[in-house]
């Protein structure tokens, strides 16, 4: 069955697939979107993926594959926990996709986990597989303990810290573990949380902004639009990072913000806007497109997709999908005249979104993006000799003068339509 739409020279091919293999959590996270945030559509999953939906999803991605000639894919476990779904699981899909993918399909694995169950068995599995990982942590106890709880309320951070030292000391994993990924609290200090990554031996980080639309924004966040919490946060540890000028520190926001000020390829569906391969598979099976769209509101990702009824290719009668995979085409008119949006990409597509307008609105975070990206771009060009800013057409300007092109550009597209 296919129910593909639209203009297939217009499809963006899908070479990532998130897999839902555990639809439950060992953490209760307040901030979640997979469960704090109003989407209960979890609770009719099956709490893991099982075997006949694993051959059936493998067996479309292979059609799809050679539909499309790919030569690789990837697969990134997720959850939930993904860990919850058993070392056996992994075993067995692994084995499964070596003998349906075939030889002409490279698979590629990654996976996103709290930690609390990693174990040496795991540690090992990884390294067997050169499975790409991260863990989620928000800090020092203190400061992680506040967001980071299990269902009785207590903390998560010794269980996870315990887990990161069997991973910083095992130096088989040294290019395979990507770090720890951080959401942002206002109520912390984020020197703190800088240097207690350095000082436990973290070599790469990611701060990701705290999922939120325009109904429901994040805190600190004020009613106009026009404060910058998020920024000034950030900004505090981006000056002492970029002063430190140590390379064998990595934080992925900023290293992204710098590289897109050079190159448009450089970016990720949050930075950049550049189009996103990516599909999201259920525990069930279901076809979904990006899972923060759970945000939106409840089943708001049910798009009544499955691979046990569809192809992959269906996806693409989705308009969410369409919208998603366009990345900086689909933004909304304010964002295409900023002087900025080749950098912010628009934002992450959830954070744009409202009751009222759709996703035609800038993000959330909009001058919280525009200051911290003024701010990089800034430092960056301070480092370069005038002559060749000059060479390269980019001069130096301030968060202020952004606001002012942003209104004045705006104000010309309306005069012209």
């Amino acid at each position: 069955m296919s129910l593909a739409q639209g203009n297939a020279a217009d499809d963006v091919r899908i070479t990532t697939f998130i897999l839902k293999v555990a639809s439950r959590c060992n953490l209760n996270c307040r901030y979640c979107y997979m469960y704090n945030k109003g989407d209960e559509s979890f609770r009719s999953q099956p709490n893991c993926m099982d075997p006949a939906t694993v051959s059936v999803l493998l067996s479309r991605i292979a059609s799809y594959c050679a539909e499309e000639k790919l030569e690789k894919v990837t697969f990134v476990f997720h959850g939930g926990e993904p860990l919850l779904a058993g070392i056996g699981f992994f075993r067995h899909f692994i084995g499964q996709a070596a003998a349906i993918l075939g030889t002409g399909i490279t698979p590629a694995y990654a996976i996103q986990t709290n930690g609390i169950l990693l174990t040496d068995e795991w540690l090992d599995l990884f390294h067997e597989f050169n499975f790409q990982f991260g863990i989620s942590l928000d800090g020092p106890a203190a400061i992680n303990d506040r967001n980071r709880i299990n269902y009785n309320g207590g903390g998560s951070y010794s269980l996870v810290k315990r887990a990161l030292d069997q991973v910083l000391m095992d130096k088989r994993l040294k290019r395979l573990f990507g770090g720890v990924l951080t959401v942002i609290d206002l109520s912390a200090d984020p020197l703190k949380i800088y240097h207690h990554w350095r000082d436990i031996g973290i070599k790469r980080c990611d701060f990701l902004l705290p999922d939120a639309t325009h109904d429901n924004p994040a805190p600190g966040l004020s009613e106009d639009g026009c404060t910058t919490p998020y920024a000034d946060w950030l900004i505090t540890i981006f000056d002492v990072w970029f002063r430190s000028k140590d390379t064998r520190f990595s934080i992925r926001l900023f290293e992204t913000i710098m590289n897109l000020l050079f190159d448009p390829t450089a970016g990720y569906d949050c930075l950049g806007g550049g189009q996103n391969g990516i599909l999201v598979i259920e525990t069930d099976g279901g076809i979904e497109p990006v899972d923060v769209l759970k945000i939106c509101g409840p089943s708001f990702t049910k798009l009544g997709l499955n691979v046990n009824t569809h192809e992959i290719r269906d996806a693409y009668s989705s308009e969410l999908v369409r919208l998603y995979q366009k990345g900086m085409a689909g933004v909304c008119d304010m964002c295409q005249s900023c002087p900025i949006v080749k950098v912010c990409g628009g934002g992450y597509l959830p954070h744009r979104y409202s009751l009222h307008r759709g996703f035609a609105n800038p993000s959330v975070y909009c001058r919280d993006l525009t200051k911290l990206i003024t701010h990089v771009r800034s430092s960056v060009l301070a480092t370069i000799p005038p002559k060749t800013r000059r060479k390269l057409k980019m001069r130096p300007f301030s968060y202020e003068e952004a606001i002012q092109m942003q209104a004045l550009r705006r104000v010309g597209r309306d005069l012209s339509s």
